[in-house]
């Protein structure tokens, strides 16, 4: 009789192991709060909103304002933060913009002023405090994100060596492959700032896109 129980007994409580760890597995992958990683993607600043349209170039605008843009391109980084629950964390990051050339006419004020240069090479980077929200998607254990937060915009170049405090915001999805490996895709939009002066180029700071691959180490 007892050996008939215990031959029944031991498949249930084998069931049941397994029926429990299925049901704490998904929570137990974030038993890590805090991660640090690296971001890889493909950036662009915004110069190209300083160069006048085909139809609006004048004798006037060739003085002050830029006549093309090259800018775009990789986009690099690293950051770490801290989930206080699997909905919410705080994460700060460093992101380095790729290099913008900014060509002038000849006749512009700002060859003038600098031997006769035509191109600026100006560099941007940021470091930014975001705080993220996050939603599991329904039967997966993937989570979609949007985070709100600040951003120390840098940019610095011949013309100008510029801080300024900017809001950014950023979506994307993340995944926890083991407790301590996790990745995310996704992109971020940083506000920028320009004033109507003679020389834009002089205070501009660029708004800032970027859309990256990220990988990081839980612990």
């Amino acid at each position: 009789m007892i050996k008939s129980l215990l031959t029944l007994l031991f498949p249930l409580l084998f069931i049941l192991q397994n029926l429990a760890y299925a049901a704490a597995s998904p929570m137990d992958k974030f038993r890590y709060p805090f991660y640090i990683g690296v971001t890889g993607g493909y950036g662009s600043t915004t110069w190209e909103g300083l160069v006048p349209t085909q139809s609006n170039q004048n004798a006037a605008t060739i003085i002050s304002t830029p006549t093309s843009i090259q800018e775009g391109g990789l986009v690099w980084g690293f950051f770490g933060g801290y989930e206080f629950i699997p909905a919410f964390a705080l994460e700060g990051s460093y992101l380095r913009y790729p290099n913008a050339s900014v060509n002038f006419s000849p006749r512009s004020l700002y060859s003038f002023q600098n031997g006769g240069q035509t191109t600026l090479n100006t560099h941007t980077e940021e470091l930014s405090l975001l705080a993220k929200i996050m939603l599991f998607i329904p039967h997966t254990e993937l989570r979609a994100y949007s985070g709100f937060g600040a951003a120390g915009v840098h940019r610095y170049d011949q013309l100008a060596d510029i801080w300024r405090l900017s809001p950014t915001f950023g979506i994307g999805l993340n995944y926890n492959f083991t407790p301590h490996i996790m990745t995310e895709l996704g992109a971020r939009y940083t506000g920028g700032y320009g004033e109507s002066e003679l020389n834009p180029s002089q205070d501009y700071l660029p708004f800032l896109y970027s859309a990256f691959l990220r990988l990081a180490y839980r612990f």
